[in-house]
């Protein structure tokens, strides 16, 4: 199957690499349902890393989620390595959408033995120039700002024209039930919520925690009808214990979750306030309005994605630098609770219009079976 033959021929196996982080897998789902609405008797398959994986899990686009078991121990990740290739080599993809843009994720296009591999040009935004010498079809990414959009430029090369964006994230039935038993735990199953998540990757994206405590006890004070849940990830637990020490209210802190959990708990809130994380994402392509804290990463690039959201951000000339390491924090320090204040109390009041936001079309399906 040549270039010029795709989309006459329609591949009848395809294959996603985008392994993480969970937004960057969030922002790929429309490219998903584009080709699925597209291709809809193709077997369509999806290489990710654990971490992101329940993303995944029971999305009606996908016919089957090949997770690539990366650990500390180079000797077990490497025989992960080898065993995904051979499974990917059996699999006999005809075309593969390498949409990681790093060395690891050409590699693994290109092992695959995969006659069609498309890729993003050389020079594109966050791409590693090393994963372009494993594509043989480069995607531009346009001029579109999001990368969300840029990523549905692969589903077009396919033929898969794209008229709405839709993300289907599947809620389990089980981790619903979870969720809904520590709901009730707490007394709070019937009133609104917001949530605020602390934890961050990057120590550059951090916003005070002292400032989510105060942020905390000022959405108190001003809505008697409303609780604050603080939610954290793998090792987060002490940030969001210390952003509750530092409050007076005493927010209430997440029972333990998996991220099929989170999830769960993400589609039960109001409105939800972090950085530029995986579970900012997560909320807002579950059609929450969701309040992004940025700071050095380009918020017109991966920016909160749907009608109603928001950015908080400082105009400096610095930004957006894309650095993981600073001596001034200014752009994330210099975010005043008063800011975030005021977007909260205009979201849940409903009397703010967004100022960065792009349609968005979701739905919601639930899963019968545990993760």
């Amino acid at each position: 199957m040549v270039n010029n033959q795709l989309t006459e021929e329609k591949p009848q196996r395809i294959l996603i690499i985008k392994l993480g982080s969970i937004g960057d897998v969030v922002h790929t789902l429309p490219t998903l349902n584009a080709l699925r609405k597209r291709f809809v008797n193709s077997y369509i398959s999806w290489l990710v890393e654990p971490k992101a994986k329940d993303i995944l899990t029971g999305h009606p686009a996908l016919d089957e989620v090949i997770v690539f078991e990366r650990t500390k121990s180079p000797i077990k990740t490497v025989a992960s390595f080898l065993r995904v290739i051979k499974k990917l080599r059996r699999s006999r993809c005809d075309a593969v959408l390498e949409l990681q843009g790093s060395l690891k994720g050409g590699l693994l296009a290109w092992l695959s033995g995969t006659p069609v591999r498309l890729g993003f040009k050389a020079g594109s935004s966050r791409v590693e120039w090393l994963s372009t010498l494993f594509t043989n079809m480069k995607v531009s990414e346009g001029d579109a700002p999001h990368i969300l959009e840029r990523n549905l430029n692969f589903a077009k090369r396919l033929g898969a024209e794209n008229d709405e964006i839709s993300f289907n994230i599947a809620i389990g039935i089980q981790e619903s039930k979870y969720i809904d038993s520590f709901l009730r735990s707490k007394g709070i199953e019937r009133k609104r919520m917001v949530i605020l998540h602390p934890g961050v990757t990057w120590a550059t994206k951090k916003w005070p925690l002292e400032r989510y405590g105060e942020l905390a006890d000022r959405i108190k004070a001003h809505f008697e009808d409303v609780d604050v849940v603080l939610t954290y990830g793998p090792g987060e637990r002490h940030l969001v214990e210390e952003a509750r020490r530092l409050s007076k209210s005493s927010p209430i802190i997440s029972c333990p979750t998996t991220l099929g959990q989170l999830i769960a708990l993400l589609d039960r809130c109001q409105t939800m306030i972090s950085s530029d994380t995986g579970p900012l994402h997560i909320a807002a392509a579950l059609g929450k309005r969701v309040i992004g804290l940025y700071g050095p990463i380009d918020f017109r690039r991966n920016g909160p994605y749907g009608d109603g959201n928001f950015v908080v951000k400082k105009d400096l000339p610095c930004l957006p630098c894309w650095r993981r390491k600073c001596k001034t924090l200014s752009c994330m320090n210099g975010i005043t609770v008063s800011e975030v204040l005021e977007k909260v109390i205009g979201v849940l009041h409903k009397k703010l219009s967004a100022d960065y936001s792009t349609v968005s079309v979701l739905g919601r399906i639930y899963r019968e079976q545990p993760l």
